[in-house]
C-alpha cells in the first residue's frame, strides 16, 4: 500500500503555530510514503516566510512533492514578479516528481500559478502554460497504475466553495489532459475539501484539501487529506484530517466512497 498525505494552504506568515507542531505530529503518525504540496506555502512570498517553511519542512521525515500558488510570488516586489516570481519558491529544492518504490504511483507537480497576468486577478491560475503540459507529458510516459497530477489551482469552481477559481488556458490544456489520462487532479486554493469531476476537463477527478494552518478558514477550518493507494484491490482511499481539541484527526472518512481507477 502507498500512503500519500495531501496538504495545502499553509500560508507561512498567516500560519497558527500550534497547528504546525500538530500537523508535524500527525504527519509523523500516519507514516506516509510522500507529502503532497499543493501551493500557498507562504502569505506574501516574503523570504523569512520561506525561511519559516524550511525549518517545519525538516520535521517531515518523507519526499515532498510540491508545486507553488499564487501566494508564493513575492506579492509587493512587483519587479521580482515580473522577472522571477517563483525564484523563492524554487530555491527550496522540493521535488516536482514522485514515484512509489513499487512503481503503482507515479506524481507530477506543476506550477499553475503567475506571478502577473493580463487580466486583474492575478491570483487565478493558467493551466496552457509550459510547466503543466511537461508535466502531463511525463505522465502519459509512465507506466505507473494510478497517475496523480498536484495543482494549486483547481480547474473550476467546486459547488460550495467560496472562493472563485477561473484558471485561463482550459482549453488549450484540455486535449493534453484527455491524451496523459490522470487519475486524479490534487489541488488547493479554495481552502476546502472537495471530491468531484471537472467538467472543462473531460471529467477527470479532482480532490482539494482545507488549508493546513491559515488564519482564513472559509467555514471548513483546517485540514489535510490522507490518500492510500491499496495494490491488492487497485483502488484509492481518501479521508480528510481535522484540526480539533488541539490536534489533528481523522474525522471525515471518504472511504465509503472508494474510488475505483483499476482501469
Amino acid at each position: 500500500m502507498t500512503t500519500l498525505v495531501h496538504i495545502s494552504d499553509v500560508h507561512f506568515g498567516d500560519a497558527d503555530p500550534h497547528k504546525l507542531v500538530a500537523a508535524s505530529r500527525a504527519i509523523a503518525c500516519i507514516n506516509p510514503d510522500c507529502v503532497i504540496l499543493t501551493g500557498d506555502l507562504t502569505q506574501e512570498g516574503k523570504k523569512k516566510e520561506f525561511d519559516l517553511a524550511v525549518d517545519w519542512f525538516k520535521t517531515i521525515k518523507v519526499p515532498i512533492v510540491a508545486c507553488p500558488g499564487n501566494h508564493d510570488t513575492p506579492m509587493f516586489n512587483l519587479v521580482l514578479r515580473a522577472f522571477n516570481p517563483f525564484g523563492r519558491f524554487n530555491e527550496l529544492g522540493l521535488l516536482s516528481s514522485w514515484q512509489s518504490g513499487d512503481g503503482i504511483v507515479q506524481i507530477e507537480a506543476a506550477n499553475s500559478a503567475r506571478g502577473l497576468q493580463w487580466r486583474l486577478d492575478w491570483s487565478q491560475g493558467d493551466y496552457d502554460q509550459p510547466e503543466v503540459l511537461a508535466a502531463l507529458k511525463r505522465l502519459r510516459a509512465s507506466q505507473a497504475h494510478h497517475r496523480i497530477l498536484a495543482l494549486h489551482h483547481p480547474p473550476e469552481t467546486p459547488a460550495g466553495a467560496s472562493v472563485t477559481c477561473e484558471p485561463s488556458g482550459i482549453t488549450g490544456a484540455a486535449i493534453h489532459f484527455k491524451q496523459s489520462e490522470p487519475d486524479l487532479v490534487l489541488s488547493g486554493h479554495v481552502h476546502a475539501a472537495f471530491d468531484f469531476h471537472a467538467r472543462n476537463l473531460n471529467g477527470i477527478r479532482v480532490m482539494t484539501v482545507p488549508s493546513l494552518a491559515s488564519s482564513r478558514q472559509r467555514g471548513f477550518g483546517s485540514g489535510f487529506g490522507v490518500i492510500k493507494v491499496t495494490m491488492d484491490r487497485q483502488v484509492i482511499l481518501r479521508t480528510i484530517w481535522r484540526y480539533q481539541s488541539g490536534s489533528f484527526q481523522e474525522i471525515d472518512d471518504l472511504s465509503k466512497g472508494i474510488l475505483d481507477i483499476a482501469g
